[in-house]
């Protein structure tokens, strides 16, 4: 029997993590957990709050020793691959030594921020976080305007920037690498596929069930209210501030 491969997502929120969560756990042996110290919830995998004896609602349990939380979650003798989420707000002491475990290996989803914050803001305003395949997508008219808060993107994309220097000062000082997804193709089989085989894997899949969908892209003049002050911001900031956009 083949050993089983640690790993964790690196992400933050809307950037598809969930919709990635849902095709990795197709492939074969993969137990993907998800968001599992969330603040407000345990986010195991469904079958496995039973199979753990931990509900979803656990936290302080969770909390008590995150250490041996961690460890059960690894300790997996069903798994060929085993992980979870890791977001900005969730990072802990007890993290660390997952970070600086090169036998974990890293897979690093991204977005580009200002996309990401947007479908935050929209996810907010509607209650719609996501949309499954089975419900028709909402119609364009009723996608409503958000306003583009921009002192409080300004603290989201430092927060994120932060987190991104953080993880990438210890991935650096213990000569880790990770593999890289963009939001855009989370949804290719080939790259799941890639995924697997950078995990240690040789299933390939030629699609993916889907079970959520994105709403049809629309530019951001038919999204945000305050176009023109969103436009005018991007127009002065820097270069630098650019380059942090990612």
């Amino acid at each position: 029997m083949q050993p089983c491969q640690k790993f964790v997502l690196i992400a933050s929120p809307r950037t598809g993590s969930q919709a990635l969560n849902r095709h990795l756990n197709q492939y074969d042996g993969m137990v993907m957990h998800g968001e599992v110290f969330n603040s407000t919830f345990v986010g195991l995998r469904n079958d496995y709050h039973e199979k753990m004896n931990l509900p979803r609602e656990a936290v302080e349990v969770r909390d008590a020793d995150p250490e041996q939380f961690i460890a059960r979650i690894f300790d997996d003798p069903v798994a060929r691959f085993v992980g979870f989420h890791l977001f900005p707000e969730q990072t802990r002491p007890a993290i660390l030594p997952v970070l600086e475990d090169d036998s974990v290996k890293k897979l690093w989803l991204v977005r580009n921020p200002v996309a990401s914050f947007l479908s935050l803001l929209e996810a907010e305003a509607s209650g719609v976080w996501t949309v499954d395949a089975s419900e028709p997508l909402p119609a364009g008219d009723d996608r409503k305007k958000v306003r583009f808060d921009i002192d409080r993107f300004n603290s989201y994309l430092n927060e994120l920037n932060l987190f991104r220097a953080k993880i990438k000062s210890v991935l650096f000082e213990t000569g880790q690498p990770y593999f890289p997804i963009h939001y855009g193709d989370i949804a290719d089989p080939l790259v799941g596929n890639a995924i697997i085989a950078y995990l240690g894997g040789s299933q390939r899949l030629d699609r993916f069930k889907t079970e959520t969908l994105k709403s049809p892209p629309r530019p951001f003049a038919e999204r945000i209210e305050n176009y023109w002050e969103f436009t005018a911001y991007f127009r002065a900031i820097s270069t630098e501030a650019l380059y942090a956009l990612g």
